[in-house]
């Protein structure tokens, strides 16, 4: 006679997560640090409190960068252009450009260069200046394509649009 073997006995296995602190796997679920981060077992940080964290040092990463930009970008412009003159080019026309820095430190800028008359639905032709220093003014000739082969009107608008 063989004796009645048992079936084996399934065992439930509680999900489990890493240490939110050191990543050690095999957390139970309903707790955030493992034995090795909380050895007394105190009360544990909830995950909205830690990703409160979070949200807090982006925020504040976010604010340090918009205080260097300004530090970087103070007594730039700003910029004074105009179209002095327009002349016909193979593919284009060749614009001059008159650019002043009326700010305190050196800067290059863009020049947005439109016709004088636009028509509905015409956009412009963007042009990066070179470095100009403060209260200088330079001149710049750049091939446009935008505005076809014949000269005509065109002005210039310099700096922050």
């Amino acid at each position: 006679m063989t004796p009645a073997t048992a079936p084996a006995l399934r065992r439930e296995l509680e999900p489990t997560h890493p240490c939110i602190r050191c990543g050690r796997p095999g957390v139970p679920a309903d707790a955030g640090l493992c034995e090795l981060c909380n050895p007394l077992e105190l009360a544990q940080p909830s995950a909205t409190q830690m990703h409160g964290i979070a949200v807090v040092g982006i925020l504040a990463f976010i604010a340090v960068l918009a205080v260097l930009a300004r530090v970087a970008l103070v007594g730039t412009g700003p910029f004074a252009g105009q179209v002095t003159n327009v002349l016909p080019a193979s593919g284009g026309l060749f614009v001059t450009l008159a650019v002043a820095n009326e700010g305190s430190n050196a800067s290059a800028t863009t020049c947005r260069i439109s016709e004088s008359a636009p028509r509905f639905g015409a956009t412009p032709e963007v042009v990066q200046t070179p470095r100009i220093g403060a209260g200088e003014t330079i001149t710049v000739t750049t091939l446009v394509t935008r505005f076809g082969l014949e000269p005509l009107g065109l002005t210039a608008s310099c700096g922050t649009q």
